[in-house]
């Protein structure tokens, strides 16, 4: 009888926003075949849940993606690599080992990327040699040994791992029931971030107003004020306008694009689909924006069992035809069971407690040398560092 492989992908992402600072230039022009990833990601978990806001790390399925695709072969680790965009194995290492190295080196914020392979326990039950020194050396993965059979004790050494990656802000995330003897193994991805604006918004132009959930619908909400020069752009082919607003290194910055129409999300959408972003990004300057932005909070689960076949990953879910028979030493034929990605996001008006202590500022400005950003409807968000998404989403009310 075969057995199963479980694959858990979990994200955990806090913001504390604040304003802006621009880097002189916050993008190269290389295209990033890990943001062509992200944005099909994307296209294809907005299908799945449709009419809901939405929080992704498309990067952290990636990582796993990559991380599984050394122990994959033939078809099986075609159709990854083919996802991912990477023809071979060497090309994957070096690609995530130095995607690795750069979040590792992030100053100026927190972002905490961790990696860990949990093994079943007992002698028939080793990691294969080469697919071990691949995951720590290149992917920097941590690996145990835990017996999946004690359910609960095994749940809650993992939960204790994952608590421990995220500021303990994430607890209970494995549930016994989720795990069961003929669990193999286990990978899990974690990622944390909390940044602060490089000049937080003012808590006193905090204002109630109306968002426009579409031509019809309105709610009520937390809408956050400022006046500064930010990256700014308008897209006229897009019919839209982009605005990035910088955390405190300068490097990562949370970049919305806003259609100029209530209803005009799910067409720029289409056009962000099949873009080179980094082109998009490029045309923005900097200049005086008045902004307006809601303050939420957006927690979303996303089967990746859904999202993955549409990318073409198809064969690491059948039970016949899986090849992932190299990452375990007895070569045992194992295939993906779960396949979970969860991530959560919270956007404020607050930085750090000396941020908000001494930002004093007078606003407003001169609205009529301002460009004006008013997100009170739909719109798409990317945080970034540089070049690379590393979580992105939509907003479209609560």
């Amino acid at each position: 009888m075969e057995k199963e492989f479980h694959i858990l992908s979990f994200i955990f992402f806090s913001l504390i926003v604040s304003v802006l600072s621009i880097p002189p230039t916050v993008v190269k022009q290389t295209p990033n075949i890990i943001n062509r990833f992200s944005l099909e990601f994307y296209k294809e978990a907005v299908n799945k849940n449709a009419n809901k806001n939405l929080i992704m790390s498309p990067l952290s399925a990636e990582v796993l993606l990559g991380l599984l695709s050394v122990g994959a072969r033939g078809d099986t680790q075609k159709e990854i690599n083919d996802a991912l965009r990477m023809p071979d194995s060497k090309i994957i290492k070096s690609t995530f080992q130095s995607t690795m190295e750069k979040l590792k080196n992030i100053q100026g914020v927190v972002l905490n990327v961790a990696n860990k392979v949990y093994v079943k326990k007992g002698k028939s039950y080793k990691l294969a040699t080469s697919f071990k020194s691949i995951a720590v050396n290149q992917f920097y993965s941590d690996v145990e040994n835990i017996n999946f059979s004690k359910t609960e004790a095994a749940a809650s050494i993992i939960n204790e791992w994952v608590e421990s990656k995220t500021n303990n802000k994430i607890k209970d995330f494995v549930s016994p029931k989720t795990l069961d003897p003929d669990t193999r193994v286990m990978l899990v991805n974690a990622i944390y971030f909390q940044g602060n604006w490089e000049n937080p918004f003012n808590k006193l132009l905090v204002r109630k107003s109306k968002f426009n959930k579409n031509k019809i619908d309105k709610i009520d909400i937390d809408m956050m004020h400022n006046n500064e020069d930010f990256p700014y752009a308008d897209l006229p082919e897009w019919d839209s306008q982009i605005l990035s607003l910088p955390y405190k290194n300068n490097d990562t910055y949370l970049t919305i694009i806003l259609p100029r129409k209530v209803d005009g999300l799910e067409a720029l959408e289409e056009k962000i689909y099949s873009a080179n972003i980094v082109d998009v990004l490029n045309k923005m300057r900097k200049t005086e924006v008045n902004v307006g932005i809601p303050k939420f909070k957006i927690e979303s689960t996303i089967d990746l069992k859904n999202v993955l076949p549409e990318l073409g990953i198809k064969l690491i879910f059948n039970r016949q035809k899986a090849d992932l028979q190299h990452l375990l030493k007895n070569h045992e034929q194992i295939f993906i069971s779960d396949a979970t990605q969860k991530a959560f996001i919270e956007v404020n008006e607050h930085g750090t407690e000396a941020g908000v202590v001494t930002y004093l500022k007078a606003v407003p400005m001169s609205l009529i040398e301002s460009h004006i950003f008013t997100a009170d409807h739909p719109f798409f968000y990317m945080l970034m560092n540089k070049d690379d998404i590393i979580f992105c989403g939509r907003y479209i009310g609560a």
